[in-house]
Formats: C-alpha cells, sequence, structure tokens
C-alpha cells in the first residue's frame, strides 16, 4: 500500500520536502502526517480526504459535514473519544460511520458491536474528526495546541529580545488563602480588564501581534456534496447491488477496559538506557515521568507549539490523566511557562501568582506548591516540551533532586533527533 506522503507528492499537493517537514513535526508532536501537513498549510483539507481515500481505497468526506439526527445518539461521548469514530447517516441495519483509519479491525468491530448495525467506514482527515467530535459531543482535542479557550489571550510569543510583561499581581509566594481568592476571580465571568496606561516617556506600543490561527480555520468550508453519494450506496446493498466492504455485529462480548496503574519509578541508569532505544514519543514520555516519580510527587510533560502549551501526559498524586490533557494554555503572558519557553532555561522556585501559573495549576486539580522545578526540552533547535515537577500542596523541592533532569532532557533531545532521522 503507498504511503500518504507518496501519494500526496503524486497528487502535486504538495512536495517531497513538506513532507519532510510533515514527519518531523508528527515525531515531535504527534498526530496523522496529514494533520501536520494541513498545519503548515502544505495540503489543503480537500487534497488530503482525496488522498487518504486514494490510500485506503475508500469513500472520503471533507468540509462541514451535517449529521443525521438518527444516527448520532448511536454513539455516546466515551465511545467517540476512545475510538475517533463519529455516527453519520444510519438507513435501516446499516450505519454510515466516519473514522480516521477505515482499515482498523478492531475500531470497525466495536462500533458494529455497540451499535448493533452493518458499519460502512467512510474515512475523514483527523483534524475534520476532531472538529465533529467536539462539535456534536463536546469531546475535546488539543488541534495542534492553538485551540485556546481565551480569544483576549490567543496571540504569538514575544519575539527573540522583546521584554516580557511583568508580573502585576506579585513575585511572593502563593499562600492558600491567595490560592482560593485567586480561584474564585478566574471562575466568575468578568469583563475584560482595560489596558493599562504607558508610563510618562515609553516608547508607543508597536502593532498588534498576529493571532495565532486555530487548526479549525484551515478546514475547508467545502458543502456536503458526496452525502447523496452515501446514502445512494447504502440504498443500492438494500436493492440487491454489490454492497461496499462492511462489518457485522460480532456475538463475543468485548473485553472489559480496566484502568492501568501507575507504572513503577525508573532509576536514573534505566531512564538513560530506555532513552537510547525509544521508539516513538510516547516512549520519551513515558520514560522521563517515570523517572521524575522517584524523585517528585506531580510530573507533568507539556506540547509547546505555536504560541501554546497543551497537557501531553502527568504522573503524581492526584492527577488525573484526562484532566492534564485538557489543559490548554496560551503563552505569551507572564508565568513560568512563558519564563521557561523565553530563556531556554530551567527554573526552580516559588511560582509567581500570574494568571497562567493559576489556571496551570487549577489543571493539576489544585494545590500550590511551594516551589517548582521546570524544564524546557528543546529538538530542531526550538523548545517543544515543558518538563513541570512539584512536590504537591504546600511541598518543596529540593535542589539536589534537579542534576539529573539536567543531564536527562539532553539525552530526550537526543532521542527527538534519533527519531526524526527515522521518519525522514
Amino acid at each position: 500500500m503507498p504511503r500518504l506522503g507518496e501519494i500526496l507528492v503524486e497528487l502535486q499537493a504538495c512536495s517531497e520536502a513538506e513532507v519532510r517537514q510533515g514527519l518531523e513535526n508528527q515525531v515531535i508532536f504527534g498526530g496523522r502526517l496529514g494533520t501536520n501537513l494541513l498545519e503548515i498549510g502544505s495540503v489543503t483539507e480537500e487534497q488530503l480526504a482525496r488522498g487518504l481515500g486514494r490510500r485506503h481505497g475508500r469513500p472520503c468526506l471533507f468540509g462541514n459535514l451535517s449529521i443525521d439526527p438518527a444516527a448520532r445518539p448511536m454513539l455516546g461521548p466515551e465511545l467517540v473519544d476512545r475510538l475517533e469514530a463519529v455516527p453519520y447517516i444510519v438507513q435501516d441495519r446499516k450505519l454510515a460511520v466516519l473514522v480516521c483509519n477505515p482499515d482498523d479491525l478492531a475500531v470497525l468491530d466495536e462500533l458494529a458491536f455497540a451499535t448493533g448495525k452493518r458499519i460502512h467506514p467512510i474515512v475523514v482527515p483527523e483534524a475534520r474528526m476532531w472538529a465533529l467530535m467536539r462539535r456534536f459531543y463536546n469531546v475535546e482535542r488539543h488541534l495542534r495546541g492553538v485551540d485556546l479557550p481565551d480569544p483576549v489571550a490567543r496571540r504569538r510569543p514575544p519575539s527573540a529580545g522583546t521584554p516580557a510583561k511583568q508580573d502585576q499581581v506579585g513575585h511572593d509566594l502563593m499562600d492558600e488563602a491567595d490560592f482560593e481568592s485567586l480561584y474564585g476571580r478566574l471562575d466568575a465571568a468578568a469583563p475584560p480588564a482595560a489596558t493599562p496606561a504607558a508610563p510618562p516617556g515609553a516608547a508607543p506600543p508597536g502593532p498588534p501581534e498576529e493571532p495565532v490561527v486555530e487548526l479549525t480555520d484551515l478546514l475547508e468550508p467545502v458543502p456536503e456534496a458526496a452525502r447523496e453519494a452515501v446514502l445512494a450506496a447504502l440504498s443500492q446493498e438494500s436493492a440487491g447491488h454489490a454492497p461496499r466492504p462492511t462489518f457485522t455485529p460480532p456475538q463475543p462480548m468485548p473485553a472489559v477496559r480496566i484502568p492501568e496503574p501507575e507504572p513503577s519509578p525508573l532509576a536514573f541508569g534505566e531512564a538513560v538506557r530506555f532513552l537510547d532505544g525509544v521508539a516513538d514519543r510516547q516512549a520519551i514520555a513515558h520514560t522521563v515521568l517515570r523517572y521524575a516519580r522517584s524523585r517528585f510527587k506531580r510530573a507533568v510533560l507539556l506540547a509547546v507549539q505555536r504560541g501554546a502549551a497543551w497537557g501531553w501526559e502527568g504522573l503524581g498524586e492526584g492527577l488525573d490523566p484526562q484532566a492534564v490533557r485538557r489543559l490548554q494554555l496560551a503563552l505569551g503572558g507572564p508565568g513560568v511557562l512563558q519564563t521557561v519557553m523565553q530563556s531556554q532555561a530551567h527554573f526552580l522556585g516559588p511560582l509567581q501568582k500570574t494568571e497562567q501559573n493559576l489556571r496551570f495549576l487549577k489543571g493539576l486539580g489544585g494545590g500550590a506548591p511551594r516551589n517548582a522545578f521546570v524544564l524546557p526540552i528543546l529538538a530542531l533547535g526550538r523548545v517543544v516540551n515543558v518538563l513541570y515537577l512539584d512536590n504537591g500542596r504546600g511541598g518543596l523541592v529540593d535542589a539536589s533532586d534537579v542534576g539529573e533532569l539536567l543531564i536527562l532532557a539532553s539525552k530526550i533531545a537526543q532521542s527527538y533527533d534519533t527519531l526524526v532521522r527515522r521518519a525522514v
């Protein structure tokens, strides 16, 4: 089966160099190759959908899709989230389902069991799937870290040499009373604060920073011209015509999914050895977090891209993995993540009372530590991850615990470089 990149080059949708750039981004930030190509502007959604359709030999859809109201309740949000599948059109005992990979037999099998229908898979680009999941099922996906809830904060980070905004709240350690007070302030629906006047003699403000573009803005609002074709295909099967490949509901009960316990911590030597042989970015995350748990109560790894940071993985006391993955923070304002991003150096100290820091701690489940250790991870010449570590509510990080992590950060960068060379 030809690879997607080869098909897109053959269709003249993008160049080989753009495919290599997309593969590099995929290694660092995850997602499918098509999503990365869409994000960097190398392909349109229509080109990507047609390339996916050719690769899988299946019908493809793109653009603003409307879901059959009778089909929508056939899957709940949990299954939609886990399987990345959205019911599209139901007709008698047949159900057309939108999926990213129509060749995933396990997903098709479970869809047939859950709905009791014969499944007709239709391929859509991953980014379109994410948009549908959010629109119809309130299932969030980090749309490449640029789908931020606060439009006022959606700005690119300052360029090199631009001084960061000063913290207007204060630099002292947050106590619990301040923490809870700020919680209430953030939860309240308040109008945006007015921009403070410039001090005398200050330089006039420059042009407004370029807003971060949401990935969903790159999805083309193409009319749903293929809907009638899908209905016709379903009707043809009823009339006795040759059916498209389908899946019939299986008889065996599916295995019950039991949450896995937190993996055991790793010693430093084990972590270094594991990083030398990692096969993908997920193995990097698991290795660094398992080592971090040998020294710290909470460890969170964030991905950084296009002016935003979003939760990737986390381990530790009171951390909900799903809550970690829902974290989305705009960069550019005062906060420890912005400080580490700009300086490209680690941070050890108390967290300032800034809105960004508070939103981050709240996303972790609350609890202000006495200090924290925050470490940038570089790849391809830029910060791509931030590792956040603390010892929980009121906990104190000892400086003697961070030395090995600095060594580990360089090993992580080397692992990324190795994975990129393999991919391209």
